[in-house]
Parts: C-alpha cells; structure tokens; sequence
C-alpha cells in the first residue's frame, strides 16, 4: 500500500527542516494568496500565523465548493507533514509524539522545531514477522478506548470540537493501535490497516452505546477520521518496525487534555451569510399574508429530516409589529424570536432570542449527552424582504446569519451551508404555494394578469 510504503524511509536534519519549513508556510501563503485573489482585507496577525485556515473560514462570501478545495488542498499539505516528520523521528528513533503534534495547528510550529534539533537514538532490532493476537487485542481495545475518553474529556469537560478531536484523535488512535499490534511481531500494511479501522469502529460503537454521540455525527465525521486514523496506523507500524524500544511513541496521548484545554479556551467562531431570492407569481400582499401565516410548512424535509438536523415546522407570531414575539417551531423544539423590523408587504426581520438543538441525534437512547447540539451553530438575525415586479408578481429575498463553532470549519462549514440551503428552500417552497392559492390571486385573474 503506498501510503504505508511513504513511512518505508528517513529524512534527515537538515532536508527535514527544508522542507518543513516549506510546507508551514504552504498554509499562511496559499490563504494570503486567495485573499489577495479575491480583493479582501487580511489582517496577518500572531493568530493568522498559528491558524491561517481559521481566518480563511471567516471570509463571509467563501463559497462550499471554496471552502472544500482549501481544506482538500490543507490536508494535503498536512499529511505530506506527517510523513516528512515520521521519517524525521525514524531517522532519530525519538520523537514519534512530536511528529504526530505536527498535524495540530497552533501547536506544530514547535513540534517542528523540536524534532528538527532531535539527535539521533541508538538502533534497536527491527521486529520478527509473524502473527501476535494479544498484542492485536490490546491494539483494539487501547484504541477504542482512546476515542471514549477523549470525547469525555474534550466534548464534555472542555466542550471542545475542534482539530484535537476530530483530527488529532483519530490520527493517535492508529498511532497506538499500529504500534501495539507490530512492537512484537510485524503485521504486513494492510492487516494493519484493518486493525486500526477496527479500533476506530470499536471506539464509535462504544459512544454510541454510553449515549455520548449519535450516529449520524459519528457518520459524518468519519471520513476524516478514517484518514486521520489510516495516517497514524502507518505512524505506528513504522515506529514499531524501526525497533523502537518503550512505549515513547503513546507519549502524545499525554499531552491531548492539554490540546483540549487550549482549544476550548480559544474556541472558532466562524459566520456563514444566508442569501437565497424566489419569484412567486402573486402579490406582495398575498406573499406577505404567506409569510406571516401560522399554518405548518408543507412538504417533505427531505435529507435534513432524514439526519435528524433541525427544520422548520411553523411560526407563529404572537401580536405584530416591532417587538412582538414570533415562536419557530422546528423539528427538535421552539425558537423565541423578537421581531426588530415589520414593514408589511415590505420587510420583516427578527432575531433569535432563544435557540432549540440543531439536530436530534439517532440514537437508541432518549437522551444522548453530546453538547454540540447547543450552541454550537446559531442563527442570529433573519430577513424577509418582499420586491414587488411587473405583473403582479413579488420576488422574495431572505438573508440570515449564522455562526459556526466546531472545528475544522472548512471541513463542517460546507455541510452546514448544505442543511441551510435545503431548509431555506422547503420554506420558499411552501411560502410559494400559499401566495400563489391566496384568495388574492382571484383579483389578478379578474384584473387580466393570469
């Protein structure tokens, strides 16, 4: 298998402190690059510097398909980093925590550094080949058990979803689970690799049963992890081939409380702008009775319901005009929201007083105590803004604000955009069908528009 074959290798001093420098810089230069494109302001502080991809997110009209190809282009970068620093630590038979540091920003500046100045270790006897099931089972379950704890210490000590988890995790997951299952006896690539896939699998199941996570988050992050964790498989074959002695290559699970705490202290806050118009042949008058009307939204949620994120199921506004009350029920409880602009036939905007959960996780549980359902993706303002055409005929605008604070963001900001845009189009779905049957179509007819 190729990527295993990379770690095969070693890199010595001096071409690893070329070349790591080039890849650090890779991120900061290629954001400052597509800011520079794009003609928006970049402010190149301390924080751009430690987290370049973090500002990227921050550009407002960053579309998904942008947002993709910066974080595919990112994790590139990232794991041709890992590997270069793993062939590092097999050159110095040391090391092997601070290469798997080296994916985590705001900490792999000086994971580098470390590891450029490593001196070199003696040389220990490469293991025998052959098959040891102890050494797998203690593999399985060190790795299962990784994922449990650090979603107990970051999710629910430090609420924390960011790289160490989704990233950082996963990747020491196969660090540890390569390693055990070769230090005695070598395992060829790819029965490595399914070990490792099968400690992951064993972690998730585990979550999934101690109600600390539901499937369908679990789905969607999976494909990173999978990676994340196939990268450190190969890690820790390749440590345990070098003939590492001890067990200093796990030193790096000591240090993800840490990363956890650090990340919670400075957590992303990443905004995502709505903008989305529909032509609906009727009225503003008749849009505007749509608008404000408390039957329930018609037609089916479609893959938002089907996931379990939250949709809208009607609003109801409790009296009108600036200040009253709208109630939005969605699928996993009610939204309290204040109207701040009421213009009929013209504008209504609102901000969010109170927020339900963004999704009701899939779980055979009840209650599934998996903090990121609060909080950690919000809508703040929305307005509705009606512009009457020619004939009769209204083109509805909506604009909303939301903000994001899980980690990666260009890994999870796309998918939030996804469920934004099919919520956005159910409702001018259904706004759309109740103008166009309002008892106000009968007067276009009778004045000659239809």
């Amino acid at each position: 298998m190729a990527p295993f074959k990379a770690f095969a290798g070693e890199t010595g001093p001096l071409r690893y402190a070329l070349a790591a420098s080039l890849l650090l810089l890779a991120q900061p230069l290629s954001v400052m690059l597509i800011f520079h494109i794009a003609g928006w302001p970049l402010v190149s502080d301390a924080s751009f510097w430690f987290l370049p991809l973090r500002r990227l997110a921050l550009v407002r009209t960053l579309s998904a398909a942008q947002a993709a190809i910066a974080f595919a282009l990112s994790l590139a970068a990232t794991g041709t980093l890992a590997v270069l620093s793993f062939r590092r630590a097999r050159w110095s038979r040391v090391g092997y925590f601070f290469a798997a540091l080296t994916i985590v920003p705001g900490v792999q500046i000086v994971a580098v550094a470390i590891l450029a100045l490593l001196p070199r270790d003696e040389v220990a006897p490469d293991p025998e080949p052959g098959f040891a099931i102890a050494h797998i089972i203690q593999g399985l379950i060190a790795g299962g058990a990784i994922i449990v704890l650090a979603v107990l210490v970051s999710a629910l000590s430090f609420g924390a979803y960011g790289w160490s988890l989704f990233v950082m995790t996963p990747l020491l997951v196969g660090v540890t689970t390569g390693y055990l299952a070769n230090r005695r006896h070598l395992l060829g690539a790819g029965r490595t690799a399914m070990i490792v896939l099968a400690a992951a699998a064993l972690g998730t199941v585990s979550l999934i049963l101690f109600a600390l996570e539901g499937l369908v988050c679990i789905l969607l992050a999976s494909p990173l992890g999978a990676l994340a964790a196939l990268l450190g498989g190969a890690i820790g074959r390749a440590a345990a081939k070098a003939g590492h002695s001890g067990n200093r290559p796990l030193l790096g699970l000591a240090l993800l409380p840490g990363l956890f705490a650090l990340e919670g202290a400075m957590p992303p806050s990443v905004p995502i702008e709505t903008h989305a118009a529909i032509d609906i042949d009727a009225p503003p008058s008749a849009v505007w009775a749509a608008l404000i009307d408390a039957a329930p939204v018609t037609g089916s949620p479609g893959l938002v319901g089907v996931t379990g994120l939250a949709y809208p199921v009607r609003g109801r506004l409790l009296g009108a005009g600036v200040g009253a009350i709208r109630l939005g029920d969605f699928s996993t409880g009610t939204a309290r929201e204040q109207v701040v602009e009421w213009r009929p036939d013209h504008r209504l905007a609102f901000r969010v007083l109170h927020q339900p959960p963004a999704m009701e996780e899939m779980s055979p549980y009840r209650h599934v105590h998996a903090p990121h359902v609060n909080g950690y993706f919000t809508t703040g303002e929305t307005r509705f803004s009606l512009i009457a055409l020619a004939g009769q005929r209204t083109r509805l605008v909506v604009d909303a604000a939301h903000r994001l604070r899980i980690d990666p963001a260009l890994y999870w900001e796309p998918l939030a955009r996804l469920a934004i845009r099919l919520n956005v189009s159910r409702v001018f779905d259904d706004i759309r069908v109740k103008a166009e049957r309002s008892p106000l179509r009968d007067h276009r007819k009778a004045a000659g528009y239809l």
